[in-house]
């Protein structure tokens, strides 16, 4: 059933009514004094050596503690996927598998994550008609570490030519899962309902006789090109994306996995940011219990934030969130958290000339105190690209793109960039 625009409204209205009883809580929150120290942080090169043109990386790491670095090269009719394990530094790469078909783009890019102890699965998009956003999302499964794959499985059943992407792995019960966005109704004629003919939030899972199985829908009108994200709990998988309302409120929306069914989407925090267009910047989730923490970038009155908001509660409530970067960040934001509970944040800055600095950043558990690193300068890593980090054991592992020359090139196909990994401690931190 559709999550229309009236029981949004309601949503909205519960959720400004719950909040009520924990302002204080939020206020308090939200006055601690911050200090924007520099980190000084000696950081370890595990760049793996990548050809020109190489681009999207993508960090993932497994309930088994498995980190998978994986990325895009060219190849001389089209591109391949590469993927690396990470044990105490890359791997040497492996191929998923190739084609000179796909969709290429900055901002929706394949993942290989693993899953099940020696499984692996791997995502990429194929293009299906000759509209620039025509293409569909395929899976792929391995079940000897990588070794080989199956025949991919396309992750939706319609035959539309429209946008399927911006897909999000998840393992439950030793099974894979994902939620996407999915454009099967984009095909339909434009009218004064948005519904009729707008972007949606959908799910699936594949099962282990490599079926497609539990095609829902979880939210019929959310934005069109921005990322989702899961992250696991004890008591299942959480998900965050970006919703759309017919007034065209583009806010951060929450769902979970519950008796083996997604629930209705319901505002994180209500930024009332209007935006009549996809801002292509994606929410980030971390957390294993009980505590979650959410980041995402707005420009809700007319500022440009990343907001950070922790959960204490399965994300039932969130404080008051943190601010980060005011009037100086695009966002293009990832996330992840040490065993210390502190947060890590990549995320980039903006620079003089349109370019960009990509900035690290760590928030205390218990003072919130913020302190920040750049990473690269201004111009060596390109504006339209997604930086990853992500955690394995005691090690924190950092991937993304890197450029010769920052141009608009770097957005698709190109010969000018190239993928570098660092790493380091977070014991010494």
């Amino acid at each position: 059933m559709l999550y229309n625009q009236s029981q949004k409204m309601i949503t909205m209205l519960n959720f400004m009514k719950k909040i009520k009883p924990i302002a204080l809580l939020m206020y308090i929150f939200s006055s601690v004094s911050i200090a924007e120290d520099s980190l000084d942080i000696q950081f370890s090169d595990i760049s793996i050596k990548t050809p020109a043109g190489s681009m999207s990386p993508h960090l993932s790491t497994s309930k088994s503690n498995i980190t998978i670095l994986n990325w895009l090269e060219p190849t001389d009719d089209g591109h391949r996927i590469q993927f690396s394990r990470f044990v105490s530094g890359w791997t040497e790469p492996s191929t998923v598998t190739n084609g000179n078909d796909w969709f290429i783009n900055w901002a929706d890019f394949p993942s290989v994550i693993n899953f099940n102890q020696n499984q692996y699965a791997a995502h990429w998009l194929k293009k299906s008609g000759e509209s620039t956003y025509a293409y569909d999302t395929y899976i792929s499964i391995s079940k000897n570490n990588g070794k080989s794959w199956s025949k991919p499985i396309k992750a939706h059943e319609d035959k539309t030519q429209t946008e399927h992407g911006f897909l999000s792995f998840y393992e439950y019960k030793n099974e894979l899962g994902f939620i996407y966005l999915d454009g099967r109704k984009m095909a339909n004629k434009a009218t004064h309902d948005k519904n009729h003919s707008s972007m949606s939030l959908r799910s699936g899972s594949i099962d282990r006789n490599l079926k497609l199985n539990n095609t829902h829908n979880i939210d019929g009108l959310v934005c069109e090109c921005c990322q989702t994200d899961i992250t696991m709990t004890d008591r299942g998988p959480i998900g965050v994306y970006r919703d759309r309302s017919t007034e065209e409120y583009r806010d951060i929306y929450i769902t979970k996995l519950e008796n083996e069914s997604w629930t209705e989407g319901k505002p994180l925090h209500l930024d009332n940011w209007k935006i009549n267009g996809c801002p292509v910047n994606g929410p980030v989730i971390t957390g294993n219990n009980n505590e979650i923490t959410v980041a995402w970038y707005t420009r809700s009155g007319g500022k440009s934030n990343i907001k950070v908001a922790k959960s204490f509660d399965y994300g039932e409530t969130f404080n008051e969130p943190l601010l980060i970067g005011t009037n100086e960040t695009v966002g293009h934001i990832s996330m992840t958290s040490d065993n210390k509970r502190n947060t890590w944040l990549l995320w980039q800055k903006t620079a003089k000339k349109g370019l960009v600095e990509l900035v690290l950043t760590r928030i205390e558990p218990d003072t919130n105190q913020i302190m920040h690193k750049i990473i690269e300068e201004a111009g060596k890593s390109p504006r339209f690209s997604f930086p990853q980090i992500i955690r394995n054991g005691e090690t924190i592992i950092l991937a993304y793109t890197t450029v010769i020359n920052d141009s608009r090139e770097t957005r698709g196909n190109n010969k000018k960039t190239s993928i570098k990994s660092i790493s380091f401690n977070t014991n010494l931190y």
